[in-house]
């Protein structure tokens, strides 16, 4: 009986220190990353004025900036912002005094990410923009602000790893700002940052 005894217990030492013996692994995988992507280039207004058309310069820079969580699989979500002038109206009067009227829009976007296939992705965010119009004339200037509340964007991007924290690339993307039902697109330079 004691032979028993003392071969359960040198069984359960044994099987209590094999078990508890194995390390954690040390080399810690990271699953989630972050990134910020800073974009710049070119943005053309889709023309629906009624009044100047004619004189509306409608092409300009935009500029956008993302940040992403990026966890390990096929989804990112982040939030994006940017600014973006839609167009530009000069006109002048039979005196050769002129007046100019600009829009330009600040989006503040919740936007989901997908990775299709390396490198390649499409996105699609809706959101918030405020809408900057500035009317200047003869020794008068007015400047409003306007809360747009039903905007989105669809965007299709290629971002190539250049190292492990830098990504380079182009995004194709189109916007509509619902409080004026204004559309543009732009074509962007970009440059991300994986923290």
């Amino acid at each position: 009986m004691a032979k028993r005894q003392v071969f359960i217990l040198a069984l359960s030492l044994f099987l209590s220190y094999s078990a508890f013996s194995q390390r954690a692994d040390s080399a810690r995988v990271k699953r989630n990353h972050y990134s910020l992507a800073v974009g710049i280039g070119w943005a053309h207004y889709i023309n629906t004025l009624e009044m100047g058309k004619d004189d509306a310069s409608i092409n300009s820079a935009g500029v956008s900036l993302k940040f992403f969580w990026e966890p390990e699989h096929r989804l990112s979500l982040g939030l994006e912002t940017g600014f973006y002038r839609l167009y530009k109206v000069r006109s002048k009067t039979y005196t050769d005094t002129g007046g100019q009227a600009t829009m330009s829009a600040m989006p503040l976007l919740l936007t989901v990410r997908m990775r299709i296939i390396d490198h390649f992705y499409l996105s699609a965010g809706a959101g918030l923009a405020v809408m900057f119009n500035k009317v200047t004339g003869v020794g008068t200037k007015i400047n409003s602000n306007i809360l747009s509340l039903s905007n989105y964007q669809a965007s299709a991007s290629y971002i190539y790893p250049l190292t492990k924290h830098w990504q380079v690339g182009g995004e194709f993307k189109v916007l509509n700002f619902g409080k004026a039902s204004d559309w543009m697109y732009t074509l962007q330079a970009v440059c991300a940052v994986r923290l």
